[in-house]
């Protein structure tokens, strides 16, 4: 007797999918999101997943469909809207030639939490000397880059050697001496700024002769001074609303002053004479 296999939750789709992106299977997340478009139409996430799917496969005309179409139904939806900017410096160029639109980019996309900023370990930057912003376009937002040390510089190029730019000096000097005492980072990308693109650099590995180093000082000092400033405005603005007892006697004389004009008095303020009442307020 054949057993009914019960259809699979919205949820448990939404998660295969998700699964299926993060280990770079993008055929796999593909049908799966093609599936749930099916079922929720009206879902722009979903839309957005079929984007991100197609574009990695460099389907861009696909791509700009299913963001365009994520955008209608949501047009507050920024990850769309991003993605269909990207896609136009690409110019919105038409898919992949005939017998090669089937090949997959090898992107795999990194856990989260390697997008989270930790103190003395991380640093977002743009890059410097930067490929144009078409090329640049091409990088999807959470790819792993590679760092390549050469000439005292510090290269940032995809993982299949397409240069994109360099590391700041003042970053890539201190990086490089820490890496050739035995430190390893990581870099991703985070998306195209106005005239380059944002990376973030992470300490992956301290060598124990290093331990004392901090990797990215500059983002220590950087936080202490946003606290200070922040100190500074607290104080300040509960200065600006603590007033002392001569203040209030001040502020009410000086009401007092605008309020009474030599001549004035309250028999001026009210009139005697009768109101008229609409029939209709007679009633309430």
């Amino acid at each position: 007797m054949a057993v009914s296999r019960k259809p699979k939750t919205k949820r448990q789709l939404v998660e295969d999918a998700r699964r299926a992106a993060l280990e770079g299977r993008w055929d796999e997340s593909l049908g799966l999101n093609q599936a749930l478009a099916e079922r929720y139409p009206r879902d722009a996430e979903v839309q957005n997943r079929i984007g991100r799917a197609v574009s990695e496969m460099r389907r861009y005309t696909a791509a700009w469909d299913a963001y365009s179409e994520a955008l209608r139904i949501d047009p507050a939806n920024m990850i769309a809207r991003r993605n269909l900017q990207r896609l136009e410096l690409l110019g919105r160029r038409q898919d992949a030639e005939p017998g090669a639109e089937d090949q997959t980019n090898s992107t795999v996309i990194p856990r989260t939490t390697v997008f989270i900023e930790e103190i003395g370990k991380t640093w977002v930057d743009e890059l410097v000397n930067p490929v144009s912003r078409v090329e640049l376009a091409e990088v999807s937002s959470g790819e792993l880059l590679r760092l390549e040390v050469k000439d005292e510089r510090l290269h940032v190029m995809t993982t299949d050697g397409r240069a994109l730019g360099e590391v700041e000096a003042k970053t890539a000097n201190r990086m490089i001496d820490l890496i050739s005492g035995g430190n390893r980072y990581e870099v991703y990308a985070l998306g195209l700024s106005a005239t380059s693109l944002r990376v973030i650099l992470r300490e992956a590995f301290r060598d124990q002769s290093q331990a004392h180093k901090v990797s990215f000082p500059r983002q220590i000092r950087a936080t202490r001074d946003l606290l200070r400033e922040r100190d500074l405005l607290f104080q300040r603005d509960e200065a600006d609303f603590i007033m002392s007892d001569d203040d209030d006697d001040e502020e009410t004389a000086a009401d007092g002053a605008e309020e009474l004009e030599p001549g004035d008095n309250d028999s001026d303020t009210y009139s005697d004479e009768p109101v008229a009442v609409d029939e209709e307020e007679r009633t309430l």
